[in-house]
């Protein structure tokens, strides 16, 4: 027996490791998480979209003297088995070169540290070239070549990330400056969810001098938000935090709130689990097969926070971008998966329907049980029907009854759900002034009829007091009391 040592050749290696899957946004948000580790507060992102364009990622942290910048440049240079620092967002070693390398040919790293300014560079045609694991360095009088180097000066220590030659994102286009400029506003839209934990506590990320704001998938600062009830599970020592919020309706979320949550057209895509390694976006927007993406869930939310030394059970690749639910937490993730999606059917279900403790309400439509499903019927409880069928004779109560039958079956259920599902259906605020007074007018055309027929004024008053919509506005309801204590010292004058 004996032994041979067998090096991997490099140009093959070197190239093939640039398929990994990174798309641009996640490439940079995995060289961000390099500047997090190093407790940077600012990251600064400068890009000048050309015909050669390039991308430059600096920040102020701890930096990186010669023999530490050498190490990182080193493909695997940690072990993924190794126990990490808490608050470290790495794992395999390779994030540095793997992200840059996967979206250009060309990576420099400059980084200060103890007043020493060291740099190196992959080349991915030297090493074809060579045939070799060869790193350039370079000399104080090239490093001052660089575009924006100058960023290092005005900081004690910090890293200055450099990539060009873009060779992937200009095989895919005919316009490479106007493909550079969108993968900058995704990666922008990226950047700003996966790390908004992050930038809400004060780290500062900027993409061409404009900083990046925060997008908050829960819509904490809304006080109509639901925060349900945190649980915490424990494996092998260590903690799972879960904690489900339900988004507030629709008609309560402000245009800028729903941008940070995604976009209107996005709510029904991004419910779910937010998955966060040591407060970092890693997944988002899946039940695990717990549950199906439905439109009555769509408001639903629940952040599990992990600690990165349960990174093995929770399968997070190179990219981390991905993961997959561990099996023997599942049952507990149910529970949380249950409350939140109750509690955001619960939001559409109830939606302007005032809860009375008489439960005396009267709905214009009722929910029946059917044995396929559900079918909606007009309540003919409701006053408006009432007060036609003791005003009309027999023949014209059938023929009424008819038309609503026609209007049940004519219901267009399936129309009503793409318009929700699109976010399309307008529907009135409780506090909309201008809508109560319409209602108020249109409420004094039926009472003229009641009078008009002699009817009882005050049990139709009081009937319309519990019936949508009317009880869904205050200050109909008011007006509807005060008329009622009128009539009535009226009749007990008389």
């Amino acid at each position: 027996m004996f032994k041979e040592e067998c090096i991997p050749y490099a140009p093959s290696l070197i190239e093939s490791m640039r398929s990994l899957g990174y798309s641009f946004q996640t490439a940079v948000a995995d060289l961000i998480d390099n500047s997090i580790s190093a407790e940077a507060t600012k990251i600064k992102i400068i890009s000048e979209p050309q015909n050669n364009p390039y991308l430059i990622i600096f920040d102020n942290g701890t930096g990186m003297t010669k023999e530490e910048l050498y190490e990182a440049m080193r493909y695997g240079s940690t072990n993924p088995l190794e126990k990490r620092n808490d608050k470290d967002l790495g794992r395999f070693g390779l994030g540095l070169k793997s992200a840059s390398l996967s979206q250009c040919r060309k990576l420099v790293v400059v980084s200060k540290k103890n007043g020493e300014i060291s740099s190196f560079a992959w080349d991915l045609d030297y090493v074809v070239q060579t045939g070799q694991w060869l790193l350039k360095g370079f000399s104080a009088e090239e490093i001052d070549s660089f575009p924006y180097i100058n960023l290092l000066s005005d900081v004690k220590s910090g890293t200055y990330i450099y990539l060009s030659e873009f060779d992937r994102i200009k095989a895919g286009t005919g316009n490479l400056s106007e493909t550079f400029c969108k993968c900058l506003s995704e990666m922008t839209n990226h950047l700003s969810l996966v790390f908004h934990r992050f930038i809400e506590e004060g780290l500062n990320i900027e993409v061409n001098n404009a900083v990046i704001e925060p997008r908050d998938p829960f819509l904490l600062n809304n006080s109509a938000t639901q925060r349900k009830k945190e649980s915490c599970i424990y494996i092998d020592g260590q903690k799972i935090v879960l904690k489900p919020f339900i988004l507030p309706h629709l008609s309560k979320i402000s245009d800028k709130e729903m941008a940070k949550a995604g976009g209107r057209e996005n709510l029904k895509t991004e419910q779910g689990f937010y998955i966060y390694r040591n407060k970092r976006l890693i997944i988002w927007g899946t039940w695990f097969r717990l549950e199906r993406k439905d439109e009555l869930n769509k408001l639903a939310r629940v952040r599990v926070d992990i600690p990165n030394s349960l990174d093995y059970m929770w399968a997070i690749d190179i990219k981390k971008s991905t993961a997959a639910l561990p099996d023997i937490i599942k049952k507990n993730m149910y529970n949380a998966v249950y409350e939140s999606v109750v509690a955001s059917e619960a939001v559409h279900t109830f939606r302007g329907r005032k809860e009375k403790t008489n439960n005396d309400i009267e709905y214009i439509w009722e929910k029946i049980k059917v044995r396929d499903g559900y079918r909606y019927l007009i309540n003919r409880n409701i006053p408006q029907i009432k007060m036609l069928e003791e005003t009309l004779d027999d023949k014209q109560i059938k023929m009424l009854d008819s038309i609503m039958n026609r209007f049940e079956e004519s219901f267009p259920s399936a129309a009503l759900y793409a318009d929700y599902a699109k976010g399309n259906i307008e529907e009135s605020k409780s506090d909309d002034s201008e809508k109560c007074e319409e209602l108020w007018n249109d409420l004094q055309r039926q009472i003229d009829y009641v009078k008009n027929n002699n009817l009882d004024i005050i049990n139709y008053y009081n009937m319309f007091l519990n019936v949508e919509p009317y009880c869904n506005y205050s200050e109909v309801q008011n007006k509807i009391k005060e008329e009622i204590e009128k009539y009535e010292r009226s009749s007990k004058n008389i």
